[in-house]
């Protein structure tokens, strides 16, 4: 019977190695048997050693059977890698890691563990795994790149300039809201912003604007809360419409016609289809939504206010009393119905639901006074900035060139991705921003 047993593998052309001394080749179960459906290549025994082939192409087993201990150190019968020690075993043997040297696995030592020490360029969203040679760096679940550099990923992207910051977690910008930064938030509906009595709150996308009332117009300040806004007065730019018996008294937002004396201070007012009395209301024939008043011998004329609850009620003047079906619209996303009459933002566009049709029409965004503008990714309107370095609206002198990474010459105001990283975005920028014509380059 075998007292030890020794199986080790060697290539088809190295051979079995002789067993050591008081060992003999072969097992306790016979001569040579099936392994794998193989039979041993030449025999029971080569060079009196038992030899079976397994499954690995031009690889073979080879066993030696000794009633006595084999050294496998000795005879170089062992697995064990650079930087370890081969200690022998009653019937097998160990590889001990040399001193200062740190294990890898059963067979292998490396100098230093890297990944335990902090020696690494792991990023440290990275799982660092220690080899013989270095270290691995692998991103962890949810974030992508070479394990040096890992960023977070979002499968359904952040909107609206939102960044991804963790697996599936956006932070958004000011002015947007939303698990993927995809609703404006409408600062004037929410009640967040209060604007001067002057002027009254107009959102867009992204932030608001306090806009001037009617009658009111902005001193070329243009604060942000509308206390820029000041009155017109419409008597002394002779904007008004008071007849000539009368007199114009400005007021705030407005003005007033007072009749003092003459044939025209009666009050009435005369009209096409005849004269209108003095405090006399009716319904213009060239707008059938508008009704006008007489007042002190002025025609004044507005929108008719709706009263939903009545039944006859005009769904064309008012089509926010229009609940029919066919009346309401879908946004452009095929998310939300609107009723008719309902305004929303979309892009940089005003859209309106008119009877069961969507009408949009460009965005109108407020005059900012300043040198330089620039429009904030997901926004519409620019805004003031005070880096010339962040500014959309600077002059680009054409006849100056850098050079790119790569060494080619890029014109002034010129933008690129980088190869290979299609993340990057460079830009030629001229003096006003880097006293010099450079590429720079950044993360999108």
């Amino acid at each position: 019977t075998c007292t030890y047993l020794k199986i080790y593998s060697v290539h088809l052309n190295q051979g079995c190695q002789t067993c050591g001394p008081g060992a003999k080749s072969g097992l306790p179960m016979g001569p040579c048997i099936f392994f794998n459906r193989h039979h041993c290549p030449h025999g029971p025994s080569v060079d009196g050693v038992h030899v079976y082939k397994p499954l690995r192409l031009f690889i073979m087993s080879c066993f030696c059977c000794s009633s006595s201990d084999i050294d496998e150190c000795s005879t170089q019968m062992h697995y064990c890698q650079s930087n370890t020690v081969c200690i022998n075993l009653p019937g097998s043997h160990r590889c001990d890691c040399l001193p200062g040297f740190i294990r890898v696995d059963e067979y292998s030592c490396t100098e230093h563990d890297e990944c335990a020490s902090s020696q690494n360029s792991c990023d440290e969203n990275a799982i660092c795994t220690n080899t013989i040679r270095g270290h691995l760096c692998t991103c962890k679940p949810g974030y992508v790149g070479n394990g040096t550099m890992c960023r977070a990923f979002c499968e359904e992207g952040c909107r609206s300039g939102g960044t991804c910051v963790s697996p599936n977690t956006c932070v958004c910008p000011s002015g947007f809201t939303g698990r993927h930064c995809e609703t404006d938030i409408d600062e004037c509906a929410e009640g967040l912003i209060e604007c001067h009595n002057h002027s009254r709150c107009v959102n867009l996308p992204g932030w608001y604007h306090c806009e001037c009332r009617s009658g009111f117009h902005d001193n070329g300040s243009y604060l942000l809360d509308g206390s820029s806004c000041i009155d017109i007065d419409e008597c002394s730019l002779q904007t008004h419409t008071c007849w000539n018996d009368s007199v114009c008294v400005n007021l705030p937002g407005g003005y007033d016609c007072v009749c003092t004396s003459g044939p025209g201070c009666s009050g009435d007012c005369p009209q096409e289809e005849g004269v209108r009395r003095n405090g006399e209301d009716w319904k213009p024939s060239f707008d059938r939504c508008a009704i006008c008043s007489c007042k002190d011998g002025q025609t004044f004329c507005r929108r008719r206010p709706c009263d939903c609850s009545d039944p006859v009620e005009d769904l064309f003047c008012c089509p926010g009393c229009d609940n029919r079906p066919s009346s309401q619209c879908l946004d452009q996303s095929g998310r939300t119905l609107y009723r008719s009459g309902a305004t929303w933002l979309y892009g940089c566009q005003q859209c309106r639901c008119m009877e069961g049709e969507v009408d949009c029409w460009p965005l109108v965004c407020p005059v900012v006074m300043c040198e330089y503008t620039a429009v904030a990714e997901g926004e519409c309107c620019p805004r003031c900035v005070a880096d010339p370095c962040l500014a959309d609206n600077l002059s680009y002198d054409i006849r100056q060139t850098c050079q790119d990474p790569a060494g080619a010459t890029r014109l002034s105001g010129d933008t690129w991705h980088m190869p290979n990283s299609p993340c990057t975005t460079c830009k030629c920028k001229d003096s006003a921003c880097l006293k010099d014509f450079t590429a720079t380059c950044g993360f999108r």
